[in-house]
């Protein structure tokens, strides 16, 4: 694909993962299209149809909050942060469109996505836990779950800065929160 086209490929997928965190639901094509600043005919050319856009936009959040959570692996020695930063990182890469139409999709499955998250999860998670770090009892599906929770809008009429701002605060205190305690 061309560079130009890649990058307006991008700007339409992030446009997508805006509105549907803004709104709770599926964006129109239209709105996408303006948000990204881009013409309809534009959106057309790399999204055939609704389908295909929404499963783009999951795939999109998905490869980008893995990517980041397996660099992080790599780089941050403390078990406990690298988690705390992979948590913060994809809610910022906007993990939480995956759970809002994940009921939209046709064929919601990602194997070879589901396949490196529960790999990088798997080791971020048991290291901070062989480490001592992280209560003994705690696996990847308890950080999964919680990450969807705090990822989905909270459909109060909060700015999506403020969500954002909230969630990040309720991610550190649920991380804090699972630190082991003596004797666990």
């Amino acid at each position: 694909m061309r560079a130009d086209a890649e990058k307006n490929r991008q700007r339409l997928l992030e446009a997508a993962v805006e509105l549907i965190l803004e709104a709770g639901g599926e964006p129109s094509r239209d709105a996408v299209a303006e948000r990204a600043g881009l013409g309809i005919g534009t959106l057309y050319r790399h999204f055939p149809d609704q389908q295909f856009l929404l499963h783009a936009v999951a795939r999109h959040a998905l490869e980008r909050s893995i990517s980041a959570g397996e660099a992080l692996l790599e780089d941050v020695p403390d078990a406990v942060e690298a988690l705390r930063q992979y948590l913060h990182t994809a809610l910022d890469h906007g993990i939480g469109v995956v759970n809002i139409i994940h009921p939209l999709l046709e064929k919601p499955d990602w194997p070879d996505l589901r396949g490196r998250a529960e790999t990088m999860l798997r080791s971020i998670v048991g290291r901070a836990v062989r480490e001592g770090h992280l209560r003994s009892d705690l696996s990847e599906r308890d950080i999964v779950f919680a990450l969807i929770r705090f990822a989905r809008p909270l459909a109060v009429g909060l700015s999506p800065a403020d969500e954002r701002a909230i969630a990040h605060r309720h991610l550190d205190i649920y991380i804090d929160g699972l630190r082991a305690r003596q004797g666990d």
